[in-house]
């Protein structure tokens, strides 16, 4: 009886070895899986940031182009009201109307004598 108590104790220690010594290894392999977890994840978020990269900068430069766009729109529409004030003086009022025929198109009243002085 105390041989098999013996034997059964030596069991035991020697299971309680084995178990400790395969719980280091799962551990050891735990950390492993972790840090390739972890590289997996890193690798994850760099492919993530640079796919989303080119959108970016395509959204950006697409802002840029419409604001150059809304910008010569407004340089437009200005000309544009100017030559229609222009156009409605000429209509409108026959005083403008002689200044820009005198001006641009270089006509004069009988009898009168026109000097242009060049800058």
């Amino acid at each position: 009886m105390a041989r098999s108590r013996n034997k059964t104790q030596r069991r035991k220690k020697s299971q309680g070895r084995e178990f400790s010594h395969v719980r280091a290894r799962t551990q050891r392999m735990n950390a492993g899986v972790r840090l390739a977890f972890c590289g997996l994840l890193l690798t994850a978020c760099a492919a993530f940031l640079a796919a989303a990269l080119k959108p970016y900068r395509e959204l950006s430069e697409k802002r840029t182009d419409l604001a150059d766009v809304e910008q010569r729109e407004t340089s437009v529409i200005e000309r544009k009201d100017a030559k229609e004030r222009e156009l409605n003086a000429i209509e409108t009022d026959p005083a403008y109307l002689e200044i820009i025929a005198r001006d641009r198109l270089n006509y004069y009243k009988p009898g009168e004598h026109i000097f242009r002085i060049k800058r």
